[in-house]
């Protein structure tokens, strides 16, 4: 039987995205291979479940919440358990399943990719994961992604670029010009600073002219002061 690390488990708001608002589970797997320079998720600690402990865990919370977000980390590189487990989670909870993913390892979406109903995908840039290119991963992912309710999400940073945004938005552009496209202004770590707000609104502007369904969200559960 397989096992995952899995660094939390708890109950709050999603801060991020066309769901923000919405009470939700969220199950934190940990671990990423990426380093991104603003990653703000990163615990030193966590308990390990088989998928019949984990399913157990979950059904212990029993305050009404709308969806199940699997995140992390990135919960994909712990495919072998996600495979087992998310079958056994959509049997016994009625839960729609979010997953919140890097949006790199497309190989491991198609394995799961009947199992959840709403992906929220980040696109790395260049500037944010200390110049390391996903940008062939980006585009096989989106285009499995699809085939469920997806947004994209790019963190923005004093450092970013417009070269960089535009290569994003024609990722996008090739597989669904209706697919949404946040741009989340960081929220400043160590030593990197978030944009001026005239540069969001003018990357906005630019990528608004063929993406319909472009925004500007910060993450609004850090405002709230929850998790």
């Amino acid at each position: 039987m397989k096992e995952a690390k899995i660094s939390d488990i708890f109950a709050s708001f999603q801060g991020e995205g066309p769901q923000v608002g919405q009470r939700q589970l969220f199950v934190r797997f940990y671990g990423c291979s990426l380093d991104c320079a603003y990653c703000d998720t990163k615990p030193s600690s966590y308990k390990t479940f088989t998928e019949y402990a984990l399913l157990s865990k979950v059904l212990e919370f029993t305050e009404p919440y709308q969806s199940i977000s699997i995140t992390g980390g990135e919960p994909l590189e712990q495919i072998a358990f996600l495979k087992e487990f998310l079958p056994v989670l959509k049997k016994n909870l009625n839960k729609e399943i979010y997953l919140e993913t890097n949006g790199v390892l497309y190989e491991n979406l198609k394995r799961i990719i009947d199992y959840v109903d709403i992906i929220a995908m980040d696109i790395k840039l260049p500037s944010s994961t200390n110049k390391q290119k996903f940008w062939k991963e980006h585009e096989e992912f989106l285009r499995i992604a699809k085939t469920k309710k997806v947004f994209v999400k790019v963190i923005i940073t004093e450092k970013t670029l417009a070269d960089e945004l535009m290569t994003a938005k024609e990722i996008v552009q090739r597989i669904d010009t209706e697919i949404p496209l946040i741009l989340q202004p960081v929220d400043p770590v160590r030593d990197i600073k978030e944009p001026p707000a005239e540069k969001l609104f003018d990357f906005k502007k630019c990528l608004s002219k063929e993406l319909v369904n472009t925004s500007i969200m910060p993450q609004q559960h850090k405002e709230w002061g929850v998790k």
